[in-house]
């Protein structure tokens, strides 16, 4: 069954460069690199079969020339809801950049949990399952879900 699913994610970008990113839902659609000029809003409404979805966000351009850059989310939007504990149900998993990386005394984790500031490149991964709103109550503990 499908469900019709609308959400929004705001981008706002920083530094001298402007940041470029591809987007899209794993194994759903994928979107084409986006200059990130000014702060964007990447706005769905689309149909998906019931389930697990990862929605990302791949930074792709920082250099060690452009230490500056960085894409922050500013919010995540599921059908009208705007809550910080939907940018929070993030994983980030930078790619650190050489030589920083190898120079660190204690070993870099592979990935950080509610990361809403991405400054590496790196894949930013958002969880969510359809039909939205069992994701939400679940997310937001409103008590058992009867099926």
């Amino acid at each position: 069954m499908k469900y019709n699913t609308e959400f929004s994610i705001q981008l706002i970008p920083h530094g001298v460069v402007n940041p470029i990113i591809s987007y899209g839902l794993r194994d759903e659609d994928k979107f084409d690199l986006i200059v990130l000029e000014k702060p964007t809003t990447l706005h769905f409404n689309i149909d998906l079969e019931s389930g697990p979805k990862v929605f990302y966000i791949l930074f792709k351009n920082k250099t060690n020339e452009t230490p500056d850059m960085a894409v922050e989310i500013e919010s995540v939007t599921f059908e009208g809801m705007t809550l910080d504990r939907f940018k929070w149900s993030n994983k980030y998993y930078p790619n650190y950049p050489e030589p920083w990386a190898s120079e660190q005394i204690d070993p870099l984790p592979k990935f950080h949990q509610s990361a809403t500031y991405l400054g590496w490149n790196g894949c930013w991964e958002l969880e969510f399952e359809v039909p939205i709103f069992t994701w939400i109550h679940r997310l937001e503990n409103l008590g058992w879900i009867y099926n």
